[in-house]
């Protein structure tokens, strides 16, 4: 994400940390919750995205995105693993 697109993010989240590889922000409950069904649809749903397609379409490979609903799922629901 470049400084412009983290700029138009200002008025929508409170960005507590941003550097050149992270970045920190304050959700709601319902917005963390929503960011969980999301990936957890594009990774394991009914339709999710054949893995030839994932990299290209969410930008991360799948592993990235499972690494990271495993964590979401950890914060919402105290699941690890």
């Amino acid at each position: 994400m470049n400084l412009e697109s983290l700029s138009r993010c200002v008025d929508l989240w409170v960005i507590i940390m941003a550097n050149a590889d992270r970045i920190a922000i304050e959700l709601t409950l319902a917005e963390l919750l929503a960011i969980n069904n999301a990936l957890n649809e594009v990774c394991n749903g009914a339709n999710a995205i054949p893995e030839q397609e994932f990299q290209t379409l969410i930008g991360v490979e799948r592993s990235e995105a499972q690494g990271t609903l495993r964590k979401i799922n950890a914060l919402l629901f105290g699941v690890s693993g």
